[in-house]
């Protein structure tokens, strides 16, 4: 009896060692498929929201996102858009972009970035643009927060 109470508790080990290994090396794809099962997703407040329009420029593209107003319950009065202009490699020594957010033909800002300094310049045509929130250089390219209010 002891003899068969032993070789069942290594038994026992054995799977919980295999179990461990395998909850650790599929972790990665257990925790992908939870999260698709809950509908769980990232602010659009740190994404940017959706990508509404890709304009091509040849050795580089321009991401338009959509204007992100979204509040905990509702939205806000003031909120912000985000251009992506990638890959790095591609960009000019200065980029210059007019946006027309609001999908009516007619641009609604311009916005103006030397990619060797940062400096970043602003031209709102549209009163609902306000400012620049942030500009970033991050390691695929450039990233611009415009800020808007709604009337």
């Amino acid at each position: 009896m002891p003899k068969i109470r032993s070789i069942l508790g290594y038994m026992w080990a054995g799977a919980a060692v295999i179990v461990v290994f395998a909850t650790f090396l599929g972790s990665g794809f257990f925790s992908r498929t939870l999260v698709a099962a809950s509908g769980v997703k990232i602010s659009p407040l740190y994404t940017g929201g959706e990508v509404v329009r890709s304009v091509d420029h040849g050795s580089y593209r321009a991401l338009i996102h959509r204007p992100v107003f979204d509040a905990l319950i509702g939205e806000r009065k003031e909120g912000f858009i985000q251009v992506n202009w990638e890959p790095l490699a591609g960009l000019p020594p200065v980029i210059e972009e007019s946006i027309d957010y609001t999908g009516d033909g007619k641009a609604d800002f311009s916005v103006r970035i030397d990619t060797k300094t940062g400096k970043t310049m602003l031209t709102h045509i549209n009163p609902q643009v306000t400012s620049i929130e942030e500009s970033v250089k991050l390691d695929d390219g450039w990233v611009v927060r415009v800020q808007l209010k709604k009337d």
